[in-house]
């Protein structure tokens, strides 16, 4: 069987009255693209968050590697923190900071560089992203593909095996969905690291991942490679694929 990044064991979580996830059970095969696809409102981006160690599961065990998070302490957690880096839905670029200030953010945090380390960092992450000659604009100059591009030069900054992706194609013309879709593919290509994405769309499903995770209703309904979703009985994957208003998925 292949190596685990993250695996999520009988995970429930509730804020308040609300049943977030009710036994969740997801394996992250590492140096694979999972995506975690679903209807709005069912605790995807939860997902995340619990996998870094943001929040805290009612109950169940969050293995990273191997070691249960949910176990540890705070000064322990931030250590695994550093394995991850996130690319937000709508990036979270800082916008009084310039494009090299907020790639550059990460590294002044965590690494004692001097400044010519950081700016070769920088300008190499930046680059491996598609972006060149751009350090010194400002967020509210660059278009919205352009400011995930500068946020995914940030979120691997620190070398991450693994990368998050909060519904990277929120937001976007088809156009600039291929091209993030594209970005998210050769990112995996050059760097070889455990990537999770969170998506509604289908056709950026299809392109990019290696195995798929359906979730509704707190639970996983589907968990499979990409072949196997395309091709799946499953009722709900079958709704979720057909767009229709017809199966076990409620539209309120």
């Amino acid at each position: 069987m292949a190596n685990l990044a993250i695996e999520m064991i009988d995970v429930y979580k509730s804020f308040g009255k609300q049943q977030v996830h009710s036994g969740i059970n997801l394996k992250i095969i590492d140096s694979a693209i999972t995506v975690v696809v679903g209807p709005s409102g069912t605790g995807k981006s939860v997902l995340l968050k619990e996998m870094l160690g943001l929040i805290e599961p009612d109950s169940g065990k969050i293995l990273v590697y191997g070691e249960n998070i949910t176990k540890m302490s705070k000064k322990k957690i931030l250590e695994v923190r550093k394995k991850f880096g996130m690319l937000f839905q709508n990036a979270a670029l800082f916008d009084s900071m310039t494009v090299f200030e907020n790639v550059a953010f990460p590294l002044r945090e965590h690494l004692k560089l001097s400044e010519s380390e950081i700016e070769k960092i920088v300008v190499q992450k930046l680059r491996l992203v598609g972006l060149q000659n751009i350090e010194n604009k400002m967020p509210a100059e660059l278009s919205g593909g352009m400011k995930k591009r500068v946020g995914l030069a940030r979120a691997i900054a620190l070398e991450p095996e693994i990368i998050l992706y909060d519904e990277p194609d929120t937001g976007l013309d088809p156009i600039m969905k291929d091209v993030i879709g594209n970005l998210i593919l050769e990112t995996q290509e050059k760097l070889e690291k455990t990537s999770i994405v969170i998506s509604h769309d289908i056709e950026t499903t299809f392109k990019i991942a290696d195995y798929v995770s359906m979730i509704y209703e707190g639970e996983i309904k589907f968990y499979g490679d990409i072949e196997g979703f395309k091709n799946s009985d499953n009722q709900y994957v079958k709704q979720f694929l057909s767009g229709s208003r017809e199966g076990p998925i409620k539209i309120f």
